[in-house]
C-alpha cells in the first residue's frame, strides 16, 4: 500500500514540475528550439496525468484509452527532443522538413499501429503492438494493465532508442565544435540531460517495474536542460561568473557570436539600446535595426553591412545621443573581436557613457578660449605697458625709487614669461601629438647661446656630442630650454655654474643639466610626481609642468635630484636610430585627466 502511494505521488510530482519545466521554457523561448521543449513539457506533464488516470480507471476499456494516449504523447515527445537537438545543432540538411518526416515517419506508423491495435473491450485492427492485455492486482488502488507486447512495440522502443542516440551524438559533436567554446558548460548539461535520459531508459527496460518510468526520465533529462539554459543564463559566456562581470560593467555591452547571434547583453545594454529579452538569440542585423539608438545596418553600398563583420566595422567609433529616465545622455560605441586561442568566436558591443567627458571638453575648451584671450591680450599687452612706463621712469629717477622701478620691470618679465609657457602649453593642448626626429645636441648649444646672453653671469661647462638625433615632440626645444633657463635663472650661488652633458646611445639619449644652485623645492618635485595640485600643495612655476608634460608627450622619462651642491634634471629619450621606420602618428595622452580624443 506504501509503494502504490509513493508511485502516485511521484506521478503527482512528476505531473507538477514538468508543467514547472513548461513555464521555464515559455519565459526562454526566444533561446534558439526551446519552444520545442516547451511542448515536450506540456505533453510530458499530461503524460503523467494520463498514466495515473489509467491507474485508478475503473474498468478494462478505460484504462486502455488512456495507456494509447499516453503512448502517442511519449512518442511524440521522442520526436519533439530529436526537434530540439536539429535546431540546437544547427544542422540544416537535418532540419528540412524532407528529412524531419522520415525521421519521424516510424513514429507515426508505430502510434498508428497503437491506435488500432485491439484490446479487451476496445475493437482493433491488429495485434501487432500487443496480443493481450490484463490488469494486475485488481484488488489495489493503483492497478497497472499488464501488456503482452508485440513487434510493433519492440520496434518502436529500439526506434526511440536510435533517436536517443542520435541526438545525444548530435549534441556532443555540437559541443566540442572550436567557435562552441564559449558556451561550452550550457552544452555539456544538454549532453548530460540526453545521455541521462538514453541510460534511464536503456536500464528501465531491464528491470520488471509494475508501474511506467517515463516520468522520471522526463523529469530527469529536462533538469539538466534547465540547468543549462536557465542557471548558466541563456547564451552565456563560459560560466556564470563572467556573467556577473557583463552586469558589473559600467556600460552597455552586448555580445553576438561569428555567426551573428546576439548571445548576450546585459540590463544597460537594454535601456541604452531600448532592447529587450526578445533580443537574445536573433540575429545583429535585424537588432541594429531594431534599436532608434544605433544606426540602420542594411545592405550598404559596399554590400558588407550585413554580414556580422560589417555590423561590427559599422559600429565601431559611432556615436550616439539618446534620452536615458528622461536625460539625455551621449555614448560611444566601441567594438572588440573575442578570440579564444586563434578562434574567432564573436564580436562584444560596449556602449561608453561620454556624456561628462563631452561636457568637461566643451568646458575645457571655453576656458582655453577665454585664457587665450587673456594671456594674448589682456596680460601680455597691459604688462608690456607697465613695464615701458617703468622703465621710462627709471631713466628720470635714481636711488630707492629706481630700485623699486627695476623690482616692477624684473616682476613684468616674469609674468610675461609665464605668459608666453602658458601660451606654449595652449599649443601643446591644441596641437599634434606626434613624434619627430630632433638633434637634442643642437638644441642644447642654442639654448646655452640664449640663456648665457641673458645671463651673462653664470658660467656654462658643456660635454655634448656633434648630434645626438632623438626621436620626441615637436615641442621638446621648449623643455631643453627652460630646464637650461632655470638653472641659471634661480642660481643664487656666488660663482653660478651649470654643467650640460648629453650621452647618445643606441637606444636612449641623456641630457642632464646640473647647477649649484639652491635646488628645486621638494614641494615642487612631489606636485609633479603626483600629477595634481591642491589649494593647498601646488607648483609655483608653469615650466616645470611644461617641462614634464613635453617629455611625456615624446615618450621620454625626467628626474629631478637635489643634492648638496644643487640640482641635477635627466631628460632620457627615444634615440633616432638612422633609417628606422618611425610611426609618424604615435600620440599619448597628456595625463592631465581628460583623456585622449575618441576618433
Amino acid at each position: 500500500m506504501l509503494a502504490n502511494a509513493l508511485w502516485a505521488g511521484w506521478y503527482l510530482f512528476s505531473m507538477v514540475v514538468m508543467a514547472a519545466f513548461a513555464y521555464v521554457y515559455w519565459t526562454n523561448r526566444n533561446v534558439r528550439g526551446l519552444e520545442y521543449l516547451l511542448a515536450a513539457a506540456v505533453l510530458g506533464s499530461l503524460q503523467s496525468l494520463l498514466y495515473l488516470l489509467s491507474l485508478v480507471a475503473p474498468t478494462v476499456t478505460t484504462k486502455v484509452i488512456f495507456w494509447k494516449l499516453f503512448g502517442v504523447l511519449a512518442a511524440v515527445v521522442v520526436f519533439l527532443w530529436y526537434v530540439f537537438v536539429v535546431a540546437w545543432t544547427e544542422r540544416a540538411v537535418l532540419a528540412r522538413r524532407s528529412t524531419l518526416a522520415l525521421a519521424g515517419g516510424p513514429l507515426a506508423v508505430s502510434v498508428g499501429l497503437l491506435v488500432t491495435n485491439t484490446a479487451p473491450a476496445v475493437p482493433g485492427l491488429h495485434s501487432l503492438y500487443w496480443s493481450s492485455a490484463s490488469v494486475g492486482a485488481t484488488d489495489a488502488f493503483l492497478s497497472p494493465i499488464v501488456f503482452t507486447t508485440g513487434p510493433a512495440a519492440l520496434a518502436q522502443s529500439l526506434y526511440s532508442l536510435g533517436l536517443l542516440v542520435v541526438s545525444v551524438g548530435l549534441l556532443v559533436a555540437f559541443t566540442l565544435r572550436s567557435d562552441q567554446r564559449l558556451y561550452r558548460w550550457r552544452n555539456t548539461m544538454l549532453v548530460l540531460g540526453g545521455t541521462a535520459g538514453l541510460l534511464f531508459a536503456v536500464g528501465f527496460a531491464f528491470l520488471d517495474l509494475p508501474y511506467e518510468p517515463h516520468p522520471l526520465v522526463y523529469v530527469l533529462t529536462n533538469s539538466f536542460v534547465v540547468l543549462g539554459v536557465v542557471r548558466f543564463g541563456n547564451y552565456d559566456v563560459v560560466s556564470l561568473p563572467e556573467n556577473s562581470l557583463i552586469e558589473a560593467i559600467d556600460g552597455a555591452i552586448l555580445v553576438y557570436s561569428v555567426d551573428g547571434t546576439v548571445i548576450e547583453l546585459n540590463e544597460a545594454a537594454k535601456l541604452v539600446l531600448g532592447l529587450t529579452d526578445e533580443a537574445v538569440g536573433r540575429g545583429i542585423v535585424g537588432v541594429v535595426e531594431l534599436s532608434e539608438s544605433l544606426p540602420g545596418v542594411r545592405g550598404g553600398t559596399a554590400g558588407t553591412a550585413a554580414s556580422p563583420a560589417g555590423v561590427a566595422d559599422l559600429l565601431d567609433g559611432h556615436e550616439f545621443t539618446t534620452a536615458i529616465n528622461g536625460v539625455s545622455r551621449t555614448f560611444v560605441v566601441r567594438v572588440s573581436r573575442l578570440d579564444d586561442d586563434g578562434d574567432h568566436l564573436g564580436w562584444t558591443v560596449l556602449c561608453y557613457d561620454v556624456t561628462d567627458l563631452r561636457q568637461k571638453q566643451q568646458e575645457l575648451d571655453l576656458l582655453k578660449q577665454v585664457l587665450s584671450r587673456v594671456l594674448r591680450h589682456n596680460v601680455r599687452n597691459d604688462l608690456s605697458v607697465v613695464k615701458a612706463n617703468a622703465q621710462m621712469l627709471a631713466e628720470e629717477t635714481s636711488g630707492l625709487q629706481a630700485e623699486r622701478l627695476q623690482t616692477i620691470m624684473d616682476k613684468s618679465d616674469n609674468l610675461l614669461d609665464a605668459s608666453e609657457k602658458a601660451r606654449t602649453v595652449e599649443k601643446l593642448l591644441s596641437g599634434e601629438r606626434t613624434r619627430s626626429e630632433f638633434d637634442v645636441a643642437e638644441m642644447a648649444t642654442d639654448a646655452i647661446e640664449t640663456t648665457r646672453r641673458e645671463f651673462p653671469g653664470v658660467s656654462f661647462e658643456t660635454d655634448l656630442p656633434d648630434a645626438c638625433p632623438v626621436h620626441a615632440h615637436w615641442a621638446v626645444s621648449h623643455a631643453v630650454e627652460n630646464v637650461i633657463e632655470n638653472a641659471a635663472m634661480h642660481n643664487d650661488a656666488d660663482d653660478p655654474q651649470v654643467v650640460v652633458t648629453a650621452d647618445c646611445g643606441d637606444d636612449h639619449a641623456t641630457l642632464r643639466v646640473a647647477d649649484n644652485g639652491p635646488g628645486i623645492p621638494y614641494k615642487e618635485i612631489e606636485v609633479l610626481e603626483r600629477r595634481e595640485e591642491t589649494a593647498l600643495e601646488h607648483g609655483s612655476s608653469v615650466g616645470l609642468w611644461l617641462v614634464d608634460w613635453i617629455v611625456d608627450l615624446s615618450q621620454g622619462t625626467i628626474e629631478f635630484e637635489n643634492t648638496d651642491r644643487g640640482c641635477t634634471v635627466t631628460i632620457e629619450l627615444e634615440a633616432a636610430i638612422p633609417d628606422a621606420d618611425v610611426d609618424d602618428e604615435e600620440a599619448t595622452d597628456l595625463n592631465l585627466g581628460i583623456g585622449a580624443d575618441d576618433d
